[in-house]
């Protein structure tokens, strides 16, 4: 067994986290796309078809070369994000599940309690923080693309 197959034995949570209006959303939403768009080979497991909505929070799940990952964008306080978090877990059986989440409080917490509950390593990663609402957009959309190419350096994808 190579490096890369060894860690994608090892289950993940990438946690994007910021505060409010940050662009966790929308660097999560461009993450989805280049992962689709990367990997073409992808196999639908939640919204049937896939789909990444250009407007509001969304779920994805695909299988991808075996591997099983899951995208929460909801990550607000009082919105349940531990219970989806666990429904990735335990239900579609996520071997790396991508959230995001602000940056202390229940929302953190509830990432933290999936970790060591159900044995995922966690990276936590902020979204780039830019004055300007143009740049904002080219700092999520790069961002997105270094996440993925993070995932990918780790072997986790």
């Amino acid at each position: 067994m190579d490096a890369k197959e060894k860690n994608r034995n090892n289950k993940c949570i990438l946690a994007v986290w910021n505060s409010g209006t940050k662009g966790k959303t929308e660097t999560v939403r461009e993450f989805a796309k280049l992962l689709l768009a990367t990997y073409t080979n992808y196999i639908e497991i939640f919204p049937i078809p896939a789909s990444i909505p250009s407007k509001n929070d969304f779920r994805l799940v695909v299988n991808i070369n075996g591997l099983i990952v899951g995208i929460e964008s909801q990550g607000d306080p009082k919105t349940g994000l531990e219970k989806r978090l666990l429904e990735l877990s335990d239900i579609y059986k996520c071997d790396l599940i991508v959230c995001t989440c602000r940056t202390r409080g229940e929302t953190v917490w509830a990432v933290d309690s999936v970790a060591g509950s159900r044995g995922y390593e966690t990276i936590w990663s902020s979204t780039y923080q830019v004055v300007g609402k143009n740049q904002q957009q080219v700092s999520n959309n790069l961002k997105a693309k270094h996440l993925l190419e993070l995932l990918n350096s780790l072997g986790k994808i």
